[in-house]
């Protein structure tokens, strides 16, 4: 069944099964975890505070933007977690699978570009328009439309129908409108059933407002806190991510304004990929030997840490709690190998043919990243952390790796 349009010109809402919320829950995985991405590719691309060219006062200002748009991405990582949480609720496993980028057109929502691209004005003013309230309208810079590809929605049958929407807050009221209609046909209690100690809450992750769900009322307040951070509230919350990415666009065009050849960020690459592209076009492949080795590292770093997040759901076991937070210290420190080879890739050269244009970290996924195995996960995930802290890098990358593959035990390691 649907719903009637909503305000701001939005698509009718689709309502069906669970199978329809758990279609609904991974594409919103899949947005958060993306412009997850998208903004810390722009964080990364920040000069230090203390770069050559950049005054006392511009400096000041990149610390503080970089600040901003870290903690915005921090915030969507919280996001991805109570997505996960909401749909271990109801019964299922969390997604944290995704397209690689660039994401291709009509994948999500035509109008939901999402790339990856440095910091500048353009990349600004596409996340003040991916952030936007619902009843805002924004154009979306010129270089980042796309062709209309509206979705073609049909009442949800035995399989799920895809959901249109211009906003991705209309996703969320999509998601509590399908919570609603199923608490109603089902009950409450059948609904949820997957149990709040197979979840991650605020005192594993660290994040605040991660909580576990395991009512409609939990499920609701989570919707409302994404979608505040997000858009902000009715009350117009000054730290929403709407109008923290508002402020620092305005701060930096004041910034240009005084000094037209202010340049606070590397001139990293548009979507630069790991591997050769079969299609090229849009895309920067990566081939300058440094760049290359610290993007495979950061890459395989990035694709344990999905590995090591997937692991702190569904858990069973005599200590679920204590190996939650083995694991979230664990993923900690990928977060932090991470972060610093991501930002050495920005003030690297790209390619030996385009020395001009710097590297930048894609994101690229492994193929899969299903669960590992409960009795094996430990031996897994120490073979790999031993892997990285082998890599032939400067020993403030890997160092922490390589004490984490030592100290990493499990209550159901063999070794423990």
């Amino acid at each position: 069944m649907s719903s009637p349009p909503g305000t701001g010109g939005e698509p009718e809402i689709v309502t069906g099964s669970r199978e329809q919320l758990f279609h609904l829950l991974a594409e919103a995985s899949e947005i958060e975890h993306s412009l997850m991405c998208s903004y810390l590719y722009a964080a990364f691309s920040l000069k230090s505070h203390d770069a050559e060219g950049l005054s006392a006062a511009e400096g000041k200002a990149v610390a503080r933007w970089r600040k901003a748009i870290m903690g915005v991405a921090i915030e969507e990582m919280g996001h991805l977690m109570l997505v996960a949480n909401l749909t271990v609720a109801i019964g299922g496993r969390p997604h944290f699978a995704r397209p690689n980028f660039p994401v291709a057109p009509g994948y999500f929502p035509a109008g939901v570009v999402v790339r990856l691209s440095g910091f500048s004005a353009a990349t600004l003013d596409h996340f003040i328009f991916l952030e936007r309230p619902l009843g805002v309208e924004r154009d979306d810079p010129a270089c980042y439309e796309a062709p209309d590809a509206a979705r073609d929605q049909h009442g949800a049958g035995l399989m799920p129908s895809a959901q249109d929407y211009t906003t991705i807050g209309h996703l969320y009221e999509a998601i509590r409108q399908n919570l609603s209609g199923l608490v109603r046909k089902l009950g409450e209690q059948d609904l949820f059933l997957g149990g709040r100690s197979t979840q991650v809450d605020k005192a594993v992750a660290g994040l605040d407002g991660v909580a576990a769900i395991d009512d409609l009322a939990g499920a609701y307040a989570a919707i409302d806190l994404i979608v505040e951070q997000g858009e902000g509230s009715p009350a117009d919350r000054e730290e929403s991510h709407y109008r923290s990415f508002l402020a620092v666009r305005d701060e930096f065009t004041t910034l240009l304004s005084a000094n037209p050849g202010f340049e606070p960020a590397w001139p990293v690459a548009d979507n630069p990929v790991l591997r050769h592209p079969p299609e090229p076009q849009g895309k920067v492949h990566i081939d300058a030997p440094e760049a290359a080795a610290m993007l495979d590292f950061a890459c395989a770093s990035y694709g344990l840490l999905l590995r090591v997040l997937g692991q702190m759901f569904g858990r069973t076991g005599s200590d679920i709690a204590g190996d939650q937070k083995t694991l979230m210290s664990v993923a900690f420190e990928l977060m932090h190998a991470l972060g610093a080879a991501a930002s050495e890739l920005a003030t690297l050269p790209a390619s030996t043919a385009t020395p001009q244009i710097h590297a930048g970290m894609s994101f690229t996924m492994l193929r899969g990243v299903e669960p590992l195995l409960a009795d094996v996960e430990a031996v897994l995930l120490r073979e790999q952390l031993s892997l990285l802290g082998e890599a032939r890098l400067a020993s403030h990358f890997t160092a922490g790796l390589r004490d984490a593959a030592a100290a990493l035990r499990l209550a159901s390691d063999p070794r423990r």
